[in-house]
């Protein structure tokens, strides 16, 4: 069986190849048409020496063809800024997108220029403007929703500055953004598949587990972003067992450490026994899980790995963590700019078949899962890649179906 439940592959770049087919019949015309008209050797000569003509002009056009084809793979050198909502360093998702902007200028020339906002939303709007208005950039990227207006006014003002934005969807109702290009990973499959493995751990009498049915949910604040992870998370649950409960609880921060923790303990005193933390602070979740026994789950990053170095005892009660691909959002849309193929005013999906989102498969999933559940979640996870299971999500949801998708999180 194929295992699902994977790291991120080592490279993670795609690279697209064109193919060019050269079809040549002129030599066996010529042939054929002198040989009808009964020429004799006169005839068989000249159709020698036609064939020879055709053939030699046949590997012109083949050897022009394959100069066209090197021409139409190669990437130009690009100039990118890329404006950092937060800030780099310690192995946040931003640093995976410089990374994926740094291999490529690394790989096809120019560079990568970036300027971190730290968190301050006064800078986005301002910053994106300067610089685009400086016009030195082939290219200006950033990401996530706190972006979408900041962008939407600067790529409205300057039509013909690319951008790309990632982890967030832009509107293109009537011709908007025609200059920008929006990626997501559909992290709702990976939260599904979080969520179906939450029921069977707690159902599974493992070390942590309890007699209650049920689990639970921390949640930064009610974005989409992150009520689109709670909604997909209910159903993978209630997938595998519609009468456990799922309790949920917003921290309506997405640092606050201690409220984070303090919800997850009040969440395991009234009977989870496995929890999710879908926010910065999500090792917050991993330290109540130490300090009471049960088991966390975390976001965007393999926690535990992380955690690991510091703290053993903590990543040993981290089942596993969603991890979004930033890379693979971001490299094959630069890619496609650089050699020319890219789609302007279009939104882009990455599943998880393709490697958009994944589930940490590390030494602790490994030992905290028995083995008859990582393979019953795999069965699930080919299923939902079958298009068996289709998993919903909160973006372009209205209020009233996500309340509806919420209040399935009671016992059915």
């Amino acid at each position: 069986m194929q295992q699902y439940i994977r790291q991120m592959p080592g490279k993670r770049g795609r690279k697209m190849k064109k193919k060019l087919i050269v079809l040549a019949c002129a030599a066996l015309t010529a042939s054929m048409l002198l040989t009808a008209c009964g020429g004799g050797a006169a005839a068989t000569t000249a159709a020698a020496t036609t064939a020879e003509a055709t053939t030699a002009a046949s590997e012109k056009k083949d050897a022009a063809a394959e100069t066209t084809a090197a021409a139409a793979t190669e990437k130009s050198a690009l100039n990118i800024m890329f404006v950092v909502t937060g800030s780099l360093g310690g192995g946040t998702n931003n640093d995976d997108v410089f990374a994926a902007l740094k291999d490529y200028t690394d790989t096809y020339g120019g560079k990568v220029s970036t300027f971190e906002c730290n968190m301050d939303t006064s800078l986005y709007e301002s910053t994106l403007m300067q610089a685009a208005e400086m016009g030195e950039y082939d290219l200006i990227v950033t990401g996530f929703g706190t972006m979408i207006e900041p962008l939407g006014n600067t790529a409205a003002k300057y039509p013909n500055q690319k951008f790309v934005i990632f982890d967030t969807e832009m509107s293109y109702a009537d011709g908007k953004n025609s200059n920008v290009i929006s990626v997501q990973v559909l992290q709702n499959q990976g939260y599904f598949l979080t969520g179906a493995l939450a029921a069977m751990m707690t159902t599974s009498g493992a070390e942590y587990a309890n007699d209650a049915k049920v689990v639970g949910f921390v949640g930064a604040m009610e974005s989409t972003a992150v009520l689109d992870a709670l909604v997909s998370y209910i159903e993978g649950v209630k997938y595998v067992d519609p009468s456990i409960e799922v309790l949920y609880s917003f921290v309506g921060d997405h640092n606050d450490s201690a409220l984070t923790k303090e919800m997850a303990l009040a969440q395991n005193n009234s009977g989870a026994d496995v929890i999710l933390g879908v926010t910065n602070s999500d090792l917050a979740v991993a330290d109540a899980a130490l300090e009471k026994n049960f088991y966390a789950m975390c976001a965007d990053a393999d926690e535990a790995v992380k955690i690991a170095a510091t703290s053993k005892e903590t990543a040993e009660h981290i089942v596993t963590s969603v991890i979004k691909a930033y890379y693979n959002m971001v490299y094959p849309i630069v890619e496609s700019v650089g050699d020319g193929t890219a789609v302007w005013g279009q939104h882009n999906r990455i599943p998880y078949a393709d490697g958009g989102v994944t589930l940490a498969d590390n030494e602790y999933y490994q030992a905290l899962v028995p083995e008859e559940i990582r393979t019953k979640l795999n069965e699930i996870a080919e299923e939902m890649i079958a298009g068996k299971i289709e998993v919903s999500t909160a973006y372009g949801a209205s209020t009233e179906e996500i309340d509806a998708l919420k209040a399935l999180a009671a016992p059915q």
